[in-house]
């Protein structure tokens, strides 16, 4: 980003001189050339002006999205629900109108915020604890 901030200071700088030499110039044919290639550069610096505002669009775009994750993540705290399964629990002082429920750790750790899901397997009928994102089980059945 910074080096397109660059070249478009350069770009600017550069149509500042050819704009400063079509004064001086008598020769039609070369002043002519000349305000081609102004309005070449002038096209250059507007295409990195447009690149420029989106990557900034970009950036603030992800800035919003981690400072809210970044407070959503404040809500939850690690929870061992089976010894040595790990979830990320609702903390009770933050639960509101919201039920009790239980998030991936995997997940959270890679920023998604994923409810898991209560399932009952085929064999054995375990229960399980089933992320929809990354498809982690965790069996809460067994004993460890």
């Amino acid at each position: 980003m910074i080096s397109e901030a660059i070249i478009g200071v350069n770009a600017l700088n550069s149509m500042l001189d050819l704009a400063k030499s079509l004064k001086g110039i008598n020769d039609a044919t070369v002043r002519n050339t000349v305000a081609i290639e102004l309005t070449e550069k002038i096209i250059a610096a507007h295409a990195a002006q447009a690149a420029l505002i989106s990557k900034v669009a970009d950036l603030e775009k992800e800035l919003v999205r981690f400072e809210t994750w970044e407070a959503e993540k404040q809500r939850y705290d690690l929870h061992e629900i089976k010894k040595g399964r790990f979830t990320r629990r609702l903390k009770e002082s933050v639960e509101g109108s919201e039920p009790p429920h239980h998030i991936c750790a995997q997940c959270y750790n890679r920023g998604v915020k994923s409810i898991l899901q209560s399932k009952v397997s085929e064999v054995g009928r375990n229960t399980l604890l089933v992320c929809g994102e990354c498809k982690t089980e965790l069996n809460l059945s067994l004993a460890v």
